[in-house]
């Protein structure tokens, strides 16, 4: 089976066994506290190795200043794996996997702490749940 196959089929068992919701183009977490969080997932290759980038949108860069931008980038320091960057126009937390080596745990351990961690910067920092 194919990586992106093989990554398809665990993340359809993660989200069966976690409660999740399965979108064509990522996860929909619904969180204990009535929040939710949208993972989205691209696969890309870096030097002949498949890759699969998990990534959730925590807020717009629009409208933050400096210092609020700063602070962001020195969460990184304190989280547990993944980290805070900018896509397009907005603050996301991400985290990449080697595709050859995701298996289900990994994948369920990725996906919930991206969930748990960007929705407490976004509640935190945006006062939302938009994403």
């Amino acid at each position: 089976m194919a990586d992106q196959e093989y990554f398809a089929h665990i993340l359809k068992r993660v989200c069966r066994d976690r409660g999740w919701d399965l979108l064509p183009t990522g996860v929909k977490v619904n969180l204990p506290n009535g929040r939710g969080q949208l993972i989205e997932i691209e696969f890309f290759q870096f030097k002949r190795e498949e890759l699969v980038r998990l990534f959730t949108t925590i807020g717009e860069v629009e409208g933050m200043s400096a210092v609020r931008l700063t602070v962001a980038l020195r969460i990184n320091t304190e989280l547990a794996h993944g980290c805070l960057a900018v896509h397009e126009d907005h603050l996301v937390m991400t985290d990449t996997l080697m595709l050859r080596d995701a298996d289900f745990e990994e994948i369920e351990a990725s996906i919930g702490y991206l969930a748990e961690t960007a929705d407490h910067y976004e509640q935190t920092l945006f006062e939302t749940d938009r994403y």
